[in-house]
């Protein structure tokens, strides 16, 4: 609480400014890594809850806050069914009734009807998605391969021209013509969205091809020719499966149904990732060979996943077993096809109790209330104190660090001392968030267009200093109570 209020009172005696960045796409294209996106775990019970616990309740210090939803370059609190947005606009994706590209921060009310209230709210590469009280699903952003779901490719980026990409778009009904509603829970991925409803069925639209990525298969339907699903269409799951929390990462979906068996499809290019162990069988649902009954699945970038078991045992698989604390501490590829037990003697005798993962870093809460963390923390993922100087590195700076130069190989604690009780990674963010016992929220990681709530509003050339607006330890943050920005240019 006295970390959180004395932040405010910093923020309060600076200069206020809410100027434009030059965060912008170069030629109109794509500035994607190519490493993930989404991994939160959707829920058809509670369809606001992230893969930890709600984030706040009475007399918290943030009571009113349900939902922290990470993505890429922009980011949503979901606050008495208000959705407030911070970071970049650079196709529509802040939903804030343009697409003019520029940073907003502090977090501002999306362009959402005013009657309206929502329960759950996502965002992935550079699309987002918010879903209302009724059911219904509403669309901003990229629209190049489809993810608008309104039946056309049409992208209208860098304007505010009625029909822009940052109007959000009431998505009126899926594939088949039939009314879209009863959904439950949204989440989104580098170029496609997933809805999940009440009968447990999920639903996919955007991209499912190579032109970013490898999607292919994301439909689950059987057919591998690339192609743009312009509407929701739904996922042909066995007879009798009802799905009850979803994840996703750069090109994969992660399912978890009533009987805790997990699902997996999509990602033709990581079949390793999958887990299924099936790498020719990537455009259809295939269960996942874990022993136990499992309660969350975190996709870590486009490399690596784990899933949480109703014991307390985390069990991880992907192309790169490094992130899951196997092979060559130094860092190598080390495919793990399908499902393996993983042991941490670093938690001694205490359980997991919830996971996350983010494009580079895992993070778990241990029964005790203590935040753990490993991975690639070349952006400061981690929240331990770790990054790249890039004021001693070569230049021109890439936003695609190579792998491992500040590999975290095992568990270290974050912010020791506190105690937490939900997490908000997503697998397409290299930043995290987490929200502490008493409601306090904490933020660390990449910070590029403004994302983590400091009141940072980066300024200027980003090719000078790309890692001066990051934020290498886990810190308490005004998130959504935040109401000024502080102009900071790269050093």
């Amino acid at each position: 609480m006295t970390i959180h209020r004395s932040l405010l009172l910093l923020l309060a005696v600076v200069v206020t400014a809410c100027g434009s960045s030059d965060e912008k796409v170069p030629g109109g294209g794509t500035d994607v890594p190519s490493a993930g996106l989404v991994g939160d775990a959707g829920s058809v019970d509670a369809g606001i809850s992230d893969a930890g616990t709600s984030d706040a309740g009475p007399g918290d210090n943030l009571a009113g806050l349900t939902r922290i939803a990470t993505a890429e370059y922009q980011l949503f609190y979901l606050v008495d069914g208000r959705v407030l947005g911070i970071g970049s606009n650079r196709a529509g994706q802040l939903g804030v009734g343009h697409s003019n590209p520029y940073n907003q921060v502090p977090p501002k009310d999306i362009a959402l009807p005013a009657d309206l209230r929502f329960k759950d709210v996502a965002g992935g590469g550079f699309q987002s998605l918010a879903l209302d009280t009724r059911g219904r699903v509403w669309t901003f952003g990229q629209n190049l391969y489809g993810q608008r779901g309104d039946g056309t490719t049409v992208d209208r980026p860098n304007t505010t021209a009625e029909g822009n990409n940052g109007i959000p778009y009431l998505v009126t009904q899926d594939a088949t013509g039939a009314v879209f509603d009863d959904v439950v829970a949204v989440r989104s991925a580098l170029v496609f969205n997933m809805a999940l409803k009440a009968d447990g069925s999920v639903w996919v639209w955007g991209m499912s091809g190579t032109a970013i990525g490898n999607t292919l298969g994301i439909a689950g339907d059987g057919d591998t020719t690339a192609r743009n699903i312009t509407r929701p269409t739904r996922v042909p799951l066995p007879s009798g499966t009802r799905i009850t929390r979803f994840t996703t990462n750069d090109s994969a979906i992660f399912a978890i149904d009533d009987t805790g068996k997990v699902w997996a499809w999509g990602g033709a290019g990581s079949a390793e990732t999958l887990g299924t162990g099936k790498f020719s069988e990537y455009a259809k649902p295939n269960p996942l060979p874990i022993p136990a009954r499992v309660k969350e699945v975190a996709a870590g970038g486009s490399r690596w996943a784990v899933a949480l078991d109703e014991t307390g045992a985390l069990w991880g698989w992907g192309m790169q077993g490094t992130f899951l604390g196997l092979g060559n501490p130094a860092g190598e590829w080390y495919p793990v096809a399908t499902p393996r037990k993983l042991s941490f003697p670093e938690f001694g005798s205490r359980k997991v109790i919830h996971v996350a993962a983010s494009g580079h870093a895992t993070h778990v809460i241990l029964d005790d209330g203590t935040l753990w963390g490993w991975g690639d923390s070349a952006m400061g993922e981690v929240g331990n104190g770790v990054m790249l100087d890039f004021a001693t590195y070569h230049t021109p700076y890439q936003w695609d660090w190579s792998n491992y130069q500040k590999m975290v190989f095992r568990p270290v604690q974050i912010a020791p001392g506190v105690t937490f009780k939900a997490l908000h990674d997503t697998a397409q963010s290299f930043y995290g968030y987490a929200t502490a016992t008493d409601g306090t929220v904490y933020s660390w990681g990449r910070n590029k267009t403004g994302v983590l709530g400091n009141g940072v509003l980066p300024t200027g050339d980003v090719a000078n200093r790309p890692d001066s607006w990051n934020v290498a330890t886990a810190t308490a943050v005004p998130a959504h109570e935040l109401t000024i920005a502080i102009p900071t240019p790269s050093k």
